[in-house]
């Protein structure tokens, strides 16, 4: 025969009574937390697959702050460019003005004067910043592209790419080079390395101002042609970073809709059903209740009972 002893009835009872505590506890803190997942032991797997969703998400947030940051930038570039085709266009009307044999040295002094200012506010604008970068020269962001030296103009960009990852593994090129404008700043003809001939914009527009005021008609007309040239690189370069913001915006949308769809599978392995929890947690309260009075029945508070 198995006796079944005061003793064992008091240890039956408090096992069962700390079990239902533990799962009222259990719903209390769903209740609290609005989250079923609170603890690992609370669903081992459902925790790892939380944390490769939160993996998921905090990457493609990342990558889309750099897509944000980047569009910026290229938006910076677009708005230099813009500046500089303004300039162009003034300095074509100029030039198309002063390619004119009538004008007078008073008039050709006039408009090389406007050239030189032109060139200046061209400088500036070659010299554009995003936030602490300059954004023209190449991976050299941190020293002005163009810097004067003794009167001379030096070039310390250089034609190395910006890169960012705006996916795993997928590495974009955001910044415009030198040679992406076809050498718009710095075109350099080696056909004669000991005579180097610099057909870059600021040379072409420095030796138009000369020949206006020399009055030399010939290479004024002739510097239309290399203006007209550097217009078409500028249109080029501004097409390409229209391209590259439309590909990033695209980008940007797939990313928003994934980081969603991770958020949306997080909430589901660890959001409580608040309706099933307090429905759960009344129905623990009245287990544990009844317990406590079962055990209140089972356990005599006093000898005299005991013996009764």
């Amino acid at each position: 025969m198995f006796r079944v002893t005061n003793n064992m009835l008091v240890n039956d009872l408090r096992r069962n009574m700390n079990t239902n505590m533990y799962q009222l506890e259990k719903y209390n803190r769903q209740l609290a937390t609005t989250r079923k997942l609170n603890k690992p032991s609370d669903n081992p797997a459902g925790l790892v697959k939380s944390l490769r969703l939160r993996t998921d998400i905090t990457e493609s947030e990342q990558y889309l702050r750099n897509i944000g940051e980047v569009i910026n930038f290229m938006e910076t570039t677009d708005s230099a460019l813009n500046d500089i085709g303004s300039v162009l266009h003034r300095v074509r009307e100029l030039t198309v003005k002063a390619a004119n044999s009538t004008n007078d040295q008073t008039a050709r002094d006039a408009i090389a004067d406007e050239i030189s200012e032109l060139t200046d506010q061209l400088k500036i604008v070659t010299n554009t910043t995003y936030g602490s970068k300059y954004i023209f020269g190449g991976s050299n962001v941190t020293e002005k592209p163009y810097q004067e030296d003794a009167g001379n103009l030096v070039w310390v960009g250089n034609d190395e790419g910006l890169e960012v990852e705006i996916s795993t593994g997928i590495k974009f090129q955001y910044n415009v080079t030198n040679k992406t404008m076809q050498n718009f700043f710095i075109d350099i003809d080696n056909s004669d390395p000991a005579l180097p001939v610099d057909n870059g914009i600021f040379a072409v527009l420095n030796k138009l101002e000369q020949d206006i005021r020399s009055g030399d008609l010939p290479e004024v007309d002739a510097a239309l042609g290399k203006i007209d040239n550097k217009m078409t690189d500028l249109l080029t370069a501004r097409s390409t970073i229209g391209a590259k913001v439309n590909r990033l915006e695209l980008q940007q949308n797939r990313l928003e809709g994934t980081r969603i769809s991770f958020t949306d599978l997080l909430s589901q392995n660890e959001d409580a059903d608040m309706a099933e929890v307090i429905m759960n947690l009344k129905m623990q309260e009245n287990v544990y209740r009844s317990s406590l009075a079962a055990g209140a029945r089972i356990i005599q508070p006093t000898l005299i009972d005991f013996l009764r």
